[in-house]
């Protein structure tokens, strides 16, 4: 299977993009970049827009990356300037569980995010809470990536859709045994 050297992985919160994207970052060998990572500054502060497309669009300018993350703003550099773009379409209530099981374990170990930001039960409840975010960014996020799968601009480029478990084992198991990994 190949994939190219730029890799875009997208989905819903909780779809497991970077799990997914460290996993293939590991066994193609090229460089994983969490869009989140490069948003996100301490004490959860927002990069500026500017800053933080200067940055995505030095990373999509390289010869080789896998990025997770959506970002809209930005668009135009990741899905423009990927090879491969891998959506992880889990159903809702599997989004939903894991977004909220994520948040209460990094709650309760309070286990630091990027910038070493951490989660707080505050923030759980509070109307900046990732489970309200995810559960109301969910369908707009779907839409937005089965317009696009099915669309034009993109048509060019490769395009897989994993909508459960069996798809991404099957993906795996294409991967471990393509020529391009043995090579």
């Amino acid at each position: 299977m190949n994939l190219g050297r730029k890799i875009l992985v997208v989905g819903a919160n909780g779809s497991g993009k970077t799990t997914f994207a460290n996993k293939l970052s590991k066994i193609l060998i090229i460089k994983h970049y969490e869009l989140d990572n490069i948003f996100w500054k301490p004490d959860w502060q927002e990069s500026v827009n500017e800053e933080f497309r200067a940055k995505v669009d030095e990373v999509t300018q390289t010869d080789s990356w896998i990025i997770d993350g959506n970002y809209s703003r930005n668009q135009d550099l990741t899905i423009g300037r990927a090879d491969t773009i891998i959506w992880l379409d889990v159903p809702y209530m599997k989004m939903l569980y894991r977004v909220t099981k994520r948040s209460i374990y990094r709650i309760i170990t309070q286990k630091p995010l990027w910038h070493n930001n951490r989660e707080s039960i505050g923030s759980l409840f509070s109307r900046k809470s990732i489970v309200l975010f995810a559960s109301r960014t969910y369908g707009s996020k779907n839409a937005k990536y089965n317009r696009l799968i099915n669309g034009s601009e993109f048509a060019e480029k490769k395009w897989i859709r994993l909508k459960s478990s069996r798809d991404a084992g099957r993906f795996w198991r294409e991967i471990n045994s393509s020529d391009d990994i043995k090579a």
